[in-house]
């Protein structure tokens, strides 16, 4: 008996591991329930009692899941322990369960198989002939460096704010790392109750979060390009000049484009609402910082109920969270680079070319055909999501479809819904949340058999569309 256990666990165990779809959603899944369970403990409250285990489900999946949306407001209902729990789940779903799996075993000498070396590769989307653990090392060196820089930033922007005049310089730097490892993370989670409203007008504050978010959101090969490119330009110069890849062009001029329309979509409509009041130099500074946080991090600097915001501004931001960041970062949605290959892809329809092209080099089908599945699925779960939450929340359609469009793509911000979802409605942005964060793709493929490549093809058929 007790050697048929085992089979069928090692056999469970190989069938993961065979899969890299497979192992993202077990691991996001077990890291998802290890936090509930914490959270559900009494020593998890503030009030030292027992969480419903739907509430602690609920924030551990935004947790695992980098949302930012919450049930239960963060300083206020968790005690230190409880947050330092949302912390790591944070820091552990935003660089990937796999990857911090991976780290561990090599610090403490532990070998593992090449199954798993191939599954990291092709989680983490590394180059086939790069060695997978240069890679991990890079992205836990960049995590350590860039969060501590911004802790430190933070730090020296926030101890001599109002808030922190009668409180220890223990809470200012637990503050400081809490929101540093949260805007990297893309994760939106704040121990303020307001978010970071009352920080609207201070310039450190909102540039020292941006670009903690904005770089989390390019992606670990992004930044990495990067580094090589400007440690280039400013130390080397000799020998042959580091090119940026054709995927780190893309990411850096939709990323642009995306956050020059936000800014001025949201100065421009929020200049006549929300931000009428406000100085010149706040209504800029709250631009800029709504442009970046939907793609997808979550902070606010403005006021984001429903009925005191435009409803423009609400639609722009929608479009900007279901877009989200870029592959293999620490950001949801559908991805920058799809939007990129889908644009390729229409000018090259009306172009007549039967190839997308993308500086100068040509997108293979393959690719193509997963954009149009990606969007396809993306679109499809969200409509599935605001109509189940249609029936049962009683809010209207634009609360409604902010909400979800928020939850899969893990960015956080809401019109004020999250704190009123029945029960029923929790469960909805839990799942849409988890969708969003591994991509409805990888929930497909994980639920698929293993096939090899098919090596037969159908007589082609004449199909009129458009």
């Amino acid at each position: 008996m007790t050697k048929q256990t085992g089979s069928f666990w090692e056999n469970l165990f190989q069938r993961i591991l065979r899969s890299p779809a497979r192992a993202a959603v077990a691991s996001f899944f077990l890291a998802i329930l290890l936090g509930t369970l914490l959270l559900c403990l009494p020593f998890s409250s503030a009030s030292g009692k027992w969480t419903s285990p739907l509430d602690a489900l609920f924030t551990s999946t935004s947790a695992v899941c980098v949302t930012g949306l919450i049930v239960k407001d963060t300083p206020v209902y968790w005690s230190l322990f409880g947050q330092l729990v949302i912390l790591g789940l944070i820091q552990a779903g935003g660089i990937g369960i796999m990857t911090v799996y991976a780290l561990l075993a090599s610090m403490i000498g532990s070998r593992l198989s090449m199954g798993f070396e191939r599954m990291m590769g092709d989680m983490v989307e590394s180059h086939p002939e790069e060695n997978i653990w240069d890679m991990v090392k890079f992205i836990c060196v960049l995590t350590l460096v860039a969060e501590s820089i911004g802790a430190v930033c933070l730090y020296f922007s926030w101890h001599t704010a109002p808030c922190f005049q009668e409180a220890s310089a223990w809470k200012c730097i637990y503050f400081s790392i809490f929101h540093a490892i949260s805007a990297f993370c893309n994760a939106g989670f704040s121990v303020f109750s307001d978010s970071l409203q009352r920080f609207r007008g201070s310039v450190p504050v909102n540039v020292v979060i941006c670009a903690l978010v904005l770089l989390g959101g390019f992606g670990f090969l992004v930044v990495r390009d990067l580094r090589r490119y400007v440690r280039w330009r400013l130390f080397v110069r000799k020998g042959r000049r580091p090119q940026l890849s054709t995927h780190s062009k893309l990411v850096l001029t939709v990323s642009g484009v995306l956050l020059l329309i936000g800014f001025v979509g949201v100065f421009v409509m929020e200049s006549a609402t929300s931000l009428s009041d406000a100085p010149l130099k706040e209504r800029i500074l709250s631009a800029v910082f709504q442009s970046v946080t939907p793609r997808t991090a979550g902070f606010n600097t403005m006021t984001m109920d429903y009925g005191v915001i435009a409803p423009s501004t609400a639609f722009l931001l929608m479009a900007l969270m279901f877009i989200g960041g870029s592959p293999g970062s620490t950001a949801g949605g559908i991805k920058t680079t799809t939007v990129g290959v889908m644009i390729a892809s229409i000018l090259a329809t009306l172009r007549g070319s039967d190839e997308a092209e993308v500086f100068h080099h040509s997108v293979r089908p393959e690719t193509v055909h997963r954009v149009a599945s990606v969007i396809l699925l993306g679109i499809t779960a969200l409509v599935v999501g605001i109509f189940l939450l249609l029936i049962t929340e009683g809010a209207s359609f634009l609360e409604v479809a902010f909400e979800a469009t928020s939850a899969f793509g893990t960015v956080g911000l809401t019109l004020g819904l999250t704190d009123t979802l029945s029960e029923w409605g929790k469960l909805i942005i839990t799942v849409l949340m988890f969708v969003g964060r591994l991509g409805p793709v990888t929930i497909v493929l994980s639920a698929a058999t293993v096939q090899g490549r098919i090596s037969y093809h159908y007589p082609s058929g004449h199909i009129v569309v458009g």
